[in-house]
């Protein structure tokens, strides 16, 4: 006989209620402007957006992110433009 297995109760308190329609996690907004570095940088801030970065964006939006105090990101886009 199978026991059955059900979440603890503190990793029941670490999911959160989210409404019906919010995703449970960042999506990239679908109008973004793939052209426009500030649509660009606006997506990589909330964490989403990677897929826009490219040879010819890539060094503006690193020196925005470390400019703006996200030196994480700024690693991120330093280490995505070096060679493997």
């Amino acid at each position: 006989m199978a026991a059955s297995h059900s979440p603890s109760r503190s990793t029941q308190q670490l999911r959160p209620e989210l409404p019906a329609d919010v995703p449970p996690f960042p999506t990239t907004d679908a109008e973004i402007d793939a052209d426009d570095l500030d649509s660009v940088y606006g997506q990589l801030v909330k964490g989403v957006g990677h897929e826009y970065v490219n040879d010819r964006n890539v060094d503006e939006l690193a020196r925005r992110a470390e400019e703006d105090g996200h030196p994480i990101l700024a690693t991120e886009l330093r280490e995505w433009k070096s060679p493997c």
